[in-house]
């Protein structure tokens, strides 16, 4: 990494280079590969212009809302019965406290229709969310040091929002993630601020969805951020009291069983970005490229304890790496998000997407002021936020496929650069 610029250089800032970035990536993974892949007659190798041309319609599947909707009208019709054993057309892998916006919209009367309506629109102002997140956080760090947002950073970031493919994947799917993105990146604008309180309670509400960001809960008491780690704590008995006042003891209780089964079963798919997935595929164990709904992959012992171990040891390295000056900061609580979806054994594409404000956070705190290119950073962020499907043409060479895990790779890149940060921090870089 290369040392910052003195802020005696008139706070300039490198947003060319930002925009530059933005378009040469957009090049690489939307045109480049596709006449590459056509010019090696490996035919057309996908991509993401389905889920582009979703997003600007308003269109998406259920892959969340069907399930946790279906969940409800099981619930309404068999009060008594345990709500995880229903057979919905996909399980409902959500905590009940995550069911409770989708009760209230149940509450006032809307219909079905109207509710997946609601959900695609707000799912399509997230995205934007995202981005207006990333340059309110970016104008602040900015102003911190002198300097002032341009218009070549507002358009990188817009340009990159429509063309970072963990986000529009999970708009598409109608996936949950999506404000999972959005609340991350409120997470680290409100970290980054100093509002930590408040940081607390939107760590807890992501944890009611998703429960491996419990991980964001450990890291503030290890850390000895005690204030959002009691407003995360009040947050989440707020959130269980409401769910068990909706659904009952029984149900909620009945979740700690689930994420047991989860914790045993995943999918060797591609588009699963963990160790798991990763091990499988080199062992040719389970599906690759083609998807089967419902279909696990079949469990070996010593794939699931390596996936373990790995899970532990990646925690365990960002929560021990001695961070310096920035330990308790915004680099070190986005490493612990990121490890938090890396660590799951079923870590989807699109649950990478709250890599876009982290990245944010890293080029406006540090990669605009580096007087030499942050090579490691670019490569990193292109890897997290691309659609790179050629890599799937490696899928029956051994060894190479380990190349389908390319989100993944950038990801553990991602969090290596933030370890690195620390080495050459001091006061004024503290965020």
């Amino acid at each position: 990494m290369a040392p910052l610029e003195s802020q005696n250089s008139g706070a300039r800032t490198h947003d060319r280079r930002l925009l530059v970035f933005v378009l040469v990536s957009l090049f690489l993974a939307n045109i480049a590969q596709w006449a590459i892949c056509r010019a090696l007659h490996l035919g057309n190798p996908g991509s993401m212009i389905p889920d582009l041309r979703a997003f600007f319609h308003l269109r998406q599947w259920t892959d969340s809302w069907l399930p946790m909707m279906k969940s409800l009208d099981y619930f309404k019709a068999h009060p008594t019965l345990p709500i995880y054993d229903a057979k919905l057309y996909d399980t409902l892998i959500y905590s009940l406290a995550s069911e409770l916006p989708l009760v209230a919209m149940r509450a006032i009367g809307m219909s079905d229709a109207a509710m997946l309506r609601t959900l695609a629109v707000l799912s399509f102002l997230a995205v934007w969310g995202v981005a207006a997140v990333s340059l309110v956080m970016g104008r602040w760090l900015l102003r911190r040091r002198g300097a002032e947002l341009t218009w070549p950073a507002i358009v990188a970031v817009v340009l990159a929002v429509l063309g970072c493919y963990p986000l529009l994947k999970g708009y598409s799917l109608g996936n949950a993630q999506t404000f999972l993105s959005f609340g991350f990146a409120l997470l680290l604008l409100l970290w980054t601020t100093g509002r930590e309180r408040s940081a607390g309670v939107v760590a807890a509400l992501m944890t009611a969805v998703k429960p491996q960001f419990i991980l964001l809960l450990v890291w503030m008491l290890v850390r000895k951020r005690w204030g959002a780690a009691w407003a995360f704590v009040a947050c989440g008995v707020v959130l269980i009291a409401a769910s068990v006042a909706v659904f009952g003891w029984h149900n909620n209780l009945d979740y700690i069983g689930v994420l047991a089964g989860l914790s045993h079963k995943a999918q060797s798919h591609y588009a699963n970005q963990s160790m798991f997935g990763t091990i499988n595929r080199m062992i040719f164990n389970g599906e690759n490229i083609g998807y089967t709904p419902y279909v696990y992959t079949p469990y070996i012992p010593w794939v699931y304890r390596l996936t373990v171990a790995t899970s532990l040891l990646l925690v365990g390295l960002v929560l021990a790496y001695p961070w310096r000056q920035l330990r308790g900061s915004t680099a070190d609580l986005a490493a612990m998000g990121i490890i938090a979806v890396a660590a799951s054994p079923m870590a989807w594409e699109h649950h990478y997407g709250i890599v876009f404000a982290i990245a944010a956070w890293a080029w406006f705190a540090h990669g605009c002021w580096m007087k030499e290119r942050p090579w490691l950073l670019g490569v990193a962020v292109f890897l997290c936020m691309n659609f790179l499907p050629a890599f799937n043409y490696l899928s029956d060479i051994r060894g190479w496929n380990i190349l389908q895990s390319y989100l993944y790779i950038g990801a553990l890149m991602l969090v290596g650069w933030l370890m690195h940060l620390s080495r050459g921090a001091d006061e004024s870089t503290q965020v």
